[in-house]
Formats: C-alpha cells, structure tokens, sequence
C-alpha cells in the first residue's frame, strides 16, 4: 500500500517539479547573462567616457587607425625579433562581449539528466 502511495505521488508531483526545475534554471542563465551584459556596459561606459577626452582620441586614432599627427613621420621595421619588438598594450576591444562560463556540480548534472534539461 505503501509502495502504491510514493508511485503515485512520483508519478503525480514529477511533472510539476519538471518545470519548476527547469524555470530556476532558466531564471538562473538569464541572471548570468545580465549580469555580463551590465559588466560589457560598464565597460562600454568607461570606453565612451575615455574617447570623449582629447587624450582618448589621440590615443585611438595612433593606436587603432595608425595616424600621426602632422609633421610627424611613421617608421615600420620589419623582421625585429620578437624579444626587441615593442609591447603593445592590451585593451579591451570596444566591441567585446564577456560571457562566463561557469562549471556544474555533479547535483546539477544529475538533475538536469532526472528532469531532462539541456
């Protein structure tokens, strides 16, 4: 009698656990991605601001587009080892897009495969 009881109340409550389990998944990916998505904005933010500076624009237009100002003249050397070859500073590119990845445990593995979640 038991037994009729827990399988009917599996077989009964499974569904419902389903979908609630997959709605806290969702809701959970959907946080992350926001919270990338404001990350990127931030950065975008700090990016605008630095390019509405005189600075900023100088500093993107020699970087990026490989102007000189006038009177100036620009050398390339060629065949430089790598080790005497100048370091170019790393930065963040205006367009870049960060999403994290995050690692599941073994009890969201195990849940995603019970409630069938991809």
């Amino acid at each position: 009698m038991i037994l009729l009881v827990v399988t009917v109340f599996v077989f009964t409550y499974y569904p419902v656990a389903r979908v609630q389990y997959r709605e806290a998944r969702d809701l959970a990916r959907l946080e992350n991605e926001f919270a990338a998505l404001e990350a990127r904005n931030v950065r975008l933010s700090k990016e605008v601001e630095r390019l509405r500076t005189p600075e900023g624009v100088e500093d993107y237009a020699r970087t990026r587009l490989g102007l000189v100002k006038r009177g100036e003249s620009i050398a390339v050397v060629q065949g430089l080892p790598e080790s005497m070859q100048p370091s170019k500073a790393k930065r963040p590119r205006i367009d870049s897009d960060y999403t994290p990845t995050g690692s599941d445990d073994q009890w969201t593995a195990l849940l995603d495969f019970v409630f069938q979640v991809q």
